[in-house]
C-alpha cells in the first residue's frame, strides 16, 4: 500500500489590509461591556 508523501496544508493568508477578524471585534465589543456590567452589579 502506497500513501502519498505527507504535504503540511499552507498558511492561511492574513488579510493585508489591516481589517479584524469577526472574533476579534466580537471580543473588543462583548469585554468592556461586561467589565461595566460587572462594575454596576457590585454596587
Amino acid at each position: 500500500m502506497h500513501y502519498p508523501r505527507y504535504r503540511a496544508a499552507p498558511p492561511r493568508p492574513r488579510p493585508a489590509n489591516g481589517t479584524l477578524s469577526p472574533l476579534t471585534f466580537v471580543l473588543l465589543v462583548t469585554v468592556p461591556a461586561v467589565v461595566a456590567v460587572a462594575a454596576l452589579r457590585a454596587r
